[in-house]
């Protein structure tokens, strides 16, 4: 058996280490990778355009003559706004709370979604399994131009159609807002 010197040992260390950096010595500048940025932008809506189009949806329930509640989330999904009628049922709140998470997590309305999983292409079929998600009708999400900053989600009507219009309503609030 080999009696390991000091020496030899060093000498070790020092193949090891060049073996571990040899990678980023010998690629070539066109092939290394671009460095990241350490930060990060997101857009968002605001907690006070979030609180007027939750508004507009409230407003509208009550003029179609429905306890409704409507949510409000940020483009991480994150609760801003939530607001019911005053027979609004906890059941209302879920509802829409799960709706907006939905349309900010897929991206797209709930109805949308929905039509989806009905083609059963694919792996559709197992979107329902997402954790939070709730296919239901009246979940849509807000847009500044390509970029989704938020989402709404409307529970309390009979129909599924109608909480989809009065969420319609309000992404269509929130669509004017940023004209202003």
């Amino acid at each position: 058996m080999r009696k390991i010197t000091t020496r030899y040992f060093a000498r070790a260390i020092i193949v090891c280490t060049a073996l571990a950096i040899a990678p980023g010595v010998v690629r070539s500048a066109d092939q290394s990778p671009a460095p990241s940025a350490p930060t990060i932008q997101k857009r968002s809506i605001t907690s006070e355009a979030a609180l007027a189009i939750a508004q507009v949806a409230l407003k509208a329930g009550r003029e179609k003559g429905s306890e409704v509640a409507v949510a409000v989330v940020d483009q991480a999904g994150i609760l801003l706004v939530l607001l019911r009628s005053d027979y609004g049922t906890e059941q209302f709140v879920d509802g829409a709370t799960d709706k907006a998470w939905t349309a900010i997590n897929f991206k797209s309305s709930t109805r949308d979604v929905f039509e989806t999983i009905k083609t059963n292409k694919e792996d559709n079929s197992q979107l329902p399994f997402a954790r939070k998600s709730l296919f239901l009708m009246g979940g849509v999400p807000l847009k500044d131009g390509d970029a989704v900053v938020g989402a709404v989600g409307v529970a309390g009507f009979e129909s599924g159609m109608a909480d989809d219009e009065v969420a319609q309503k309000a992404a269509h609030a929130f669509t004017e807002l940023l004209k202003k």
